[in-house]
């Protein structure tokens, strides 16, 4: 039976990313449209190292291929290659590029949709050596698109703080979060320790006012720990400002496989989001997930993922975090309080809806697109 529809998928974040939200949105994406009856959703990739899309099929995912495309310059001009082949055949009914980068657009004679997961290159050029080339790529797609997807309400206000032209073509479409059965790991881990996860190093992250925060209730506390997860291991900068603070022996940074990290969240008291900035803020959800309890900043998209389930500070107070963070240490109460709520907050985030809701946006694009 022929499929009514056809989404190509243009690849360009796996080449950026072995791991991360957004390929893990996008093959995920992938994967719940291919279970539908009358979507087909194709992904041209010769090879990549992502781990979200290891089980895809790859053109060239062999020994040789392997061996010939070892630099990630050769692979991100194959699938570059691959791709714009397959864009130039235009059988297929609309086009959701990966990323920001317009190569493609030359090639395209279908209606393009992006995502937008948030404008933090805008907001804070001055961490990024590359801002000034990804806000003209971006500006270049937001211009071409037919359909942009918001991850969040915030998000969307700041594209149109920005774009206030493109309103109408803009809808937000919230993240869910998929059922992947996985069992958590059972490593020996502190008996208490409060978790943070990510990179640490971007300003926006807000790491080094957080943990200068907290230091005073480690120090209080010797039998506490704090792990971080991903994010690389602590640099020279933060190892000695661990040791300033007098808290070095109780920091550890783990690069954890997903049934660590979830073995993380379903044994740490607490899990601190210090960020000024996100677009969306998917740990909050993990968090909730894995019976957490979230101590969280209340800036950007987050309240609106948290709602009532978290505990939240002024980021830029570290009397806020601290006292936040210290109430819920020592109330366990008020944390089961808190997870209780996180497990209702998470029925609101599912990855069905995220799928439906896309789905009828494209549906909703074509149906325009053939009016007109």
């Amino acid at each position: 039976m022929p499929k009514e529809l056809i989404i190509l998928y243009e690849p360009q974040m796996f080449d950026l990313q072995n791991y991360g939200g957004i390929t893990r949105y996008f093959a995920n994406l992938v994967t719940g449209f291919n279970k539908m009856d009358k979507v087909a959703a194709r992904l041209p990739l010769a090879i990549s190292k992502n781990y979200y899309v290891r089980h895809f099929p790859q053109l060239f995912n062999n020994r040789l291929g392997r061996l010939l495309l070892k630099s990630r310059r050769k692979q991100i001009g194959i699938n570059r290659l691959f791709s714009s082949i397959q864009i130039r055949k235009s059988d297929f009914d609309l086009l959701h590029a990966t990323y920001y980068d317009p190569y493609f657009l030359k090639d395209l004679r279908k209606p393009l949709v992006i995502t937008v997961h948030d404008m933090i290159h805008e907001n804070y050029s001055n961490l990024y050596d590359d801002a000034e080339e990804v806000i003209a790529q971006k500006k270049q797609l937001i211009d071409a698109a037919d359909l942009i997807i918001a991850i969040s309400e915030y998000t969307k206000q700041e594209l149109l703080r920005y774009y206030p032209q493109y309103e109408t073509k803009t809808r937000v479409i919230y993240h869910g979060l998929p059922e992947t059965g996985l069992k958590p790991a059972s490593e020996k881990l502190p008996d208490q320790f409060l978790m943070y996860v990510g990179d640490r190093n971007a300003g926006y992250k807000n790491f080094e006012t957080m943990i200068s925060a907290i230091a005073p209730i480690l120090v209080q506390n010797q039998a506490l720990s704090f792990i971080c997860t991903g994010g690389g291991t602590f640099t020279e900068a933060e190892a000695n400002l661990f040791k300033e603070l007098g808290i070095d022996d109780q920091l550890m940074q783990i690069n954890a496989p997903d049934p660590l990290v979830k073995q993380l969240y379903m044994e740490a008291l607490v899990f601190i989001y210090p960020s000024l900035e996100e677009g969306f803020g998917f740990p909050i959800l993990e968090a909730f997930k894995n019976g957490c309890a979230v101590a969280c900043s209340d800036q950007s998209c987050l309240p609106e993922v948290g709602g009532n389930a978290v505990a939240y500070f002024n980021p830029q107070s570290s009397e806020s975090i601290q006292r936040t963070v210290k109430e819920l240490i020592g109330d366990s109460e008020l944390r089961n309080t808190y997870i209780d709520l996180g497990y209702v907050q998470l029925k609101k985030f599912t990855f069905e809806n995220c799928l439906n809701q896309t789905l009828d946006a494209y549906q909703t694009l074509l149906r325009n697109t053939h009016e007109h």
